[in-house]
């Protein structure tokens, strides 16, 4: 199987239907947020993309101000790894109002498998950029060989395909200065894709992203999509499986001290290390949280 990756402009292309009926199967932020945060578990080792942050357990979170559930879901600088996993015929949304948007952080909500076969399992970049972006990177992430067909979606270590939204209120300041947003991301046996709706152009109704009944050929095209070539006969569900939600937020690690430079974060900070900003700074960091309004899971 090959991956392709089309990036389109929302709601000016036709998109073939191929869209189930999808219903609720799990609401995190339900119950007035009180359960949001035992529907996860706190990652606390060492990530394995040299981050400075040292994630820590629930109570030491609670304790230090790094979450809140007050009226929506403020997260710090942790990691969450949801409970529940997911296979092809899922439907993601998430109502998010607020994310980092400083020099020195690398937030990212995801979803990979709770396994040690990465990339094997794939994982699926929703949202993800670093420093002081202002365009969401999409990304999706396979093993290199799946039977016979070879899977261009590897590159480099930490490569894989992936998508720039070009609207500058898809990440970073540009999003939270528009009030945020609605992401949605479908997974079937066809493809991955991913919506972007800024808050002022999110579809209204039962089958809009925030309905009871979310119909996605009811939106336009999506704003990226990675899918398989036709004529195949491969499956997006056997390249991809048992996938979790990730939420998370780290300091530096290997994209944020990478494009340190490129960022101009080198020159807008005076700093010409990511690194001894983070460290000798720590007030600036005071706007590295996310804030979301609900996540929920549909099949």
């Amino acid at each position: 199987m090959t991956c392709f990756t089309a990036l389109l402009a929302p709601s000016t292309l036709f998109w073939p239907a191929f869209t189930p009926a999808y219903s609720l199967k799990d609401d995190y932020t339900s119950n007035g947020y009180q359960d949001f945060f035992s529907k996860f578990s706190f990652w606390t080792s060492n990530g394995p993309n040299g981050g400075l942050a040292d994630d820590v357990d629930e109570g030491v979170a609670w304790a230090n101000g790094l979450i809140g559930n007050g009226g929506n879901i403020y997260l710090g600088s942790v990691r969450l790894t949801g409970n529940i996993a997911y296979n092809s015929g899922t439907l993601v949304v998430s109502d998010i109002a607020y994310m980092p948007q400083v020099c020195g952080t690398w937030p990212a909500f995801w979803m990979t498998a709770a396994s040690d076969d990465w990339p094997q399992s794939g994982e699926i970049d929703i949202v993800e950029q670093a420093n002081n972006a202002q365009n969401n990177q999409m990304s999706l992430h396979v093993g290199n060989k799946q039977g016979q067909y070879i899977i261009n979606c590897t590159k480099e270590a930490n490569g894989g395909c992936d998508a720039n939204d070009p609207r500058t209120n898809s990440f970073g300041s540009g999003f939270n200065n528009n009030g945020g947003g609605v992401y949605v991301m479908e997974w079937n046996s066809e493809w991955v894709r991913i919506w972007f709706f800024p808050r002022n152009e999110i579809p209204s109704g039962d089958n809009g992203p925030l309905g009871s009944s979310p119909d996605p050929s009811a939106w336009g095209a999506p704003t990226t999509s990675f899918h398989s070539r036709h004529g195949t006969d491969c499956d997006m569900s056997a390249h991809i499986w048992n996938q979790r939600i990730v939420i998370d937020t780290t300091f530096c690690g290997t994209w944020a001290t990478g494009t340190w430079s490129s960022s101009r974060c080198a020159f807008s900070t005076g700093y010409s290390s990511c690194e001894d900003y983070v460290k000798d700074v720590p007030a600036e960091f005071k706007y590295a949280f996310w804030t979301f309004r609900s996540v929920k899971a549909f099949t």
